[in-house]
């Protein structure tokens, strides 16, 4: 028929307009399934981020130490340290000890979370001799202070200045220092303290000899925190420290026997149990090279020593030795060294054989001298 061969083009063009109409709804309803797919699953892993989020924020809340929560902390006190964000303390010690006065200056932020101390910065700067060298030149003692005022004060912003505590502990050389001369060294130091623009602690003398109780004790807890052993006692180590002028040895006895034949006066109360301390005045490096040289044959001026082997001069204390060798040799040396020793009274418990000891000031000098020796 004539007029179905012209209808034909027009059917198949209706049919190919159909097609492409469902082709078309068919990838919008594609395209609507897989944005709503992708927007399931985007809500998805929103939602595991914020839990994971809740986890740590729980995690570091409740068990603060966990070492997770320690790596997300310090994370999160970093950026805002950055930002300048967090409220940040500041103090400065001074050590002055027999061979050498210390500063140390501390820079913290409060954390967050705990509330305590987080320690960002620390300088730790010597200078030599010691303050008790200056026991017939105060002033000259004086002014070795206010040195380390000064490096200190160019680490600290100096807006914090003002609420900075500075506080001074000399150790076993003014000990060792008859008491007026000892006496007007601090007097000195005192001044130079107060016109630092550093501040004194309520309740801190600010300036004073420490006594050997608390620097064996300050000693023990140092290195047990360090340990991670301040919440576990039972696991804590000894500390020993050699000084110049003395030694101490702290620890927590776990013996009988330590606590039953102990003097009474190393043994001191420790919340519910004892600590046993004690410092041996004369026993640190320097005061006890001294005795051991004063215990041998001649005067200061002629020295006949066991314990070298050629001739040296050897000064401490405003006190000059000319030391010649007689007789060297390690036996003999030691013969006359532990003369010294034994004259101290050195009270030796049976349960430190078996102790965790950590040795540590001198100790620790002299072991990295004698390897840097061996490495030349």
């Amino acid at each position: 028929d004539h007029r179905d061969l012209h209808s034909f083009p027009t059917r198949r063009s209706s049919d190919l307009d159909n097609l492409r109409a469902r082709r078309r709804s068919n990838s919008i309803d594609a395209k609507q399934r897989r944005q709503s797919k992708g927007i399931n699953w985007g809500s998805f892993n929103l939602f595991k981020i914020l839990l994971f989020c809740c986890g740590l924020v729980l995690l570091t809340c409740t068990l603060p130490r966990n070492p997770v929560s320690r790596i997300v902390l310090s994370g999160v006190h970093s950026g805002l340290n950055t930002l300048d964000l967090l409220e940040k303390k500041h103090a400065v010690v001074i050590d002055a000890g027999s061979t050498g006065s210390r500063v140390l200056a501390f820079s913290f932020h409060t954390s967050i979370v705990t509330g305590e101390l987080v320690l960002d910065d620390e300088l730790w700067h010597q200078v030599k001799p010691g303050l008790s060298s200056f026991a017939d030149e105060p002033l000259k003692g004086g002014e070795t202070i206010e040195q380390l005022i000064n490096i200190a004060k160019g680490r600290i912003p100096e807006k914090y200045w003002t609420s900075t505590p500075i506080s001074l502990k000399a150790t076993a050389g003014l000990r060792l220092l008859p008491a007026e001369k000892a006496d007007t060294l601090l007097e000195t130091v005192r001044t130079v303290l107060d016109n630092s623009g550093f501040v004194k602690l309520s309740g801190d003398p600010g300036v004073e000899i420490m006594s050997d109780l608390n620097e064996g004790i300050y000693g023990w807890v140092t290195i047990n925190y360090l340990l991670g052993h301040i919440s576990n006692p039972g696991a804590s180590a000894v500390a020993l420290d050699l000084g110049g002028g003395s030694t101490q040895i702290t620890f927590l006895p776990s013996a009988a026997s330590t606590l039953q034949e102990s003097p009474d006066d190393f043994l001191h109360n420790h919340e519910d149990s004892k600590i046993y301390t004690h410092s041996y005045l004369g026993l640190g490096l320097m005061s006890a090279r001294r005795e051991i040289l004063q215990a041998a044959d001649g005067g200061p001026e002629s020295v006949a020593s066991p314990c070298f082997t050629k001739d040296i001069s050897w000064s401490h204390q405003n006190t000059d030795f000319n030391v010649k060798p007689e007789n060297p040799g390690f036996e003999t040396c030691r013969t006359l060294v532990d003369s010294v020793i034994h004259a101290k009274s050195i009270h030796s418990p049976a349960e430190l054989e078996q102790r965790s000891i950590v040795a540590f000031s001198y100790f620790f000098d002299r072991a990295v001298e004698e390897i840097g020796r061996a490495h030349v």
